[in-house]
């Protein structure tokens, strides 16, 4: 799942809104038995292979000995776990436009052409803020910064100085001129604090939060010359500490393009429903329930429910915006589909919701039932939030989002494969799996 705040900003299609949603060795998709079912090839060289050949590329296959896929069910969450533990153990963080994003793409690619799919990787590109602002003391690893919007950008080593809160009469006896000064947030504006610096000569300014947690700070209108970046208030007494010492402000920030991708899979000359999840994570940790569960859940529902009219959809760049779903609805308007399920952290079950259009969000209940036996209810996500199944109800499709709900570990190193709680995920892989096949008993499809 993404989130606006404290994380990101995100955008929807074609208007801006704010919104939530979650290297290593070479991946294949997991071996299983043999079966009379229809198979495919897969190697473990090609799910380490990401597609760079343009906006449309096919999934390719390799030439060694392939596992075979069954093509029905029941679903098999043993299965699920393979998936996830491929996608967040063996290529482990997918960060937006990242190799490891790419080598996840390929391996999903991968799987659903063994499981009968006609598979395409389409790649989409967007602009993107950066921000790679650091300090280092000495030989240390440097910790990360926030440029404070309206500073120049740039590299600077000096000595540290206390300026204490910037005020002029504290700039002044800290004889500021030809290095970097310390600087505690609070007592003036971002603004004054370092135009005081930069007056008196200062190359460059690092202000601490004055609490635990890092800050972002702008300078309005106002433009400063020297760089100055803001830290998080843990990091206070360690640089306290290196006063007098040697320092590097690093100050970088802007915008570039992300090159990221979505995965494609089709059965049939027809998209009449879709299933989706995002396969991006956050750059912050493995991103096992966000959200490897709900790629792997979905790729295991694609197995089951192939039938001709089913579309699989795997989104990159979640993360950062809803990217990939917005860019595969603005190249296909969600084509000629019924309807659309997104599966958006599947793997610990803490009110767990329906999240979308109410008409589909009601025939689903309809189909699980809505009794005390199964957790999943109608709902709405807080504030700020949201997932991929926006991108299609900003196109008039029905579209919802199944979600085992709240996580406190998404989005940080604690969002791990072992964290998963196997029975919480099978019970939302069967719950989403019936809806699925009751949606597809509505089109006349199995």
């Amino acid at each position: 799942m993404t989130t606006t705040l404290p994380f990101a900003a995100r955008m929807l299609f074609a208007s801006t809104l704010t919104f939530l949603a979650a290297c290593s060795a070479p991946a294949s998709p997991p071996p299983v038995a043999a079966t009379a079912s229809a198979t495919a090839q897969v190697t473990a060289a090609d799910a380490t292979r990401a597609s760079s050949t343009g906006a449309r590329s096919a999934s390719s296959t390799g030439a060694n000995a392939p596992p075979t896929v069954p093509l029905d069910g029941p679903v098999d969450v043993d299965r699920v776990l393979a998936h996830l533990k491929v996608l967040s153990v063996d290529i482990g963080s997918r960060p937006a436009g990242s190799e490891p994003e790419r080598r996840a793409a390929q391996y999903i690619a991968d799987v659903l052409k063994a499981q009968g799919y006609t598979t395409t990787i389409e790649t989409f590109t967007y602009p993107a803020r950066f921000d790679d602002s650091s300090v280092t003391i000495g030989s240390e690893t440097p910790f990360k910064g926030a440029l404070i919007d309206g500073a120049a950008t740039g590299k600077v080593t000096a000595t540290l100085v206390d300026g204490g809160t910037g005020l002029p009469e504290q700039v002044a006896a800290a004889r500021v001129q030809g290095n970097i000064v310390l600087m505690r947030r609070g007592g003036l504006p971002f603004a004054q604090k370092i135009a005081n610096a930069q007056d008196a000569g200062a190359l460059a300014v690092i202000i601490v939060n004055n609490e635990a947690g890092p800050f972002h700070g702008t300078l309005g209108q106002q433009r400063a010359s020297i760089p100055a970046i803001a830290i998080d208030g843990a990091r206070a007494d360690r640089l306290r500490a290196a006063l007098g010492q040697s320092v590097t402000v690093e100050a970088a920030g802007g915008t570039r393009t992300v090159t990221s991708q979505n995965v494609v899979g089709q059965r049939g000359s027809t998209c009449r429903a879709y299933i989706g999840a995002h396969y991006d994570s956050v750059a912050e940790g493995p991103g096992a329930n966000d959200n490897a569960s709900g790629t792997a859940s979905m790729l295991e529902m694609a197995r089951v429910r192939g039938t001709d009219g089913l579309c699989a959809l795997a989104f990159g760049s979640e993360e950062t915006g809803l990217h990939g779903s917005q860019a595969f609805v603005a190249a296909h308007l969600a084509g000629t589909a019924q309807f659309m399920l997104n599966f958006d952290m599947m793997g610990r079950i803490d009110d767990a919701i329906i999240v979308g259009d109410g008409g589909l969000t009601q025939s689903i209940l309809g189909i699980i039932g809505r009794g005390s036996d199964q957790p999943l209810r109608a709902g709405t996500f807080p504030p700020f939030a949201s997932s991929d199944h926006v991108s299609f109800a900003s196109v008039g499709l029905p579209a919802v989002t199944i979600t085992s709900g709240n996580d406190p570990a998404i989005h940080t190193a604690r969002d791990t494969y072992e964290a998963v709680r196997p029975a919480d995920l099978k019970t939302m892989l069967t719950l989403g799996d019936a809806a699925l096949a009751g949606m597809l008993k509505t089109l006349g499809r199995r």
